[in-house]
């Protein structure tokens, strides 16, 4: 089975290859939503406070994280 992220941002067309972003604002939606998700303990675990964790996941997809 093909992996749809991979299908989304890795085209070929022509024989030049196409870079997508559809792929990377679907991974960083996914994201996003598990980090809303996550409980308080699980937040500082990862060293991240509620209010950093409910700005992120509020973010609109589109708005990726710089070097993604």
């Amino acid at each position: 089975m093909t992996d749809l992220t991979s299908t989304l941002t890795d085209n070929t067309f022509g024989g030049l290859r196409l870079h997508l972003p559809l792929g990377r604002w679907i991974r960083v939606a996914r994201e996003r939503q598990l980090l809303a998700n996550l409980s308080d303990r699980q937040l500082r675990d990862i060293g991240v406070d509620d209010a950093t964790a409910a700005r992120e996941a509020a973010r609109p997809f589109w708005d990726l994280p710089r070097g993604r």
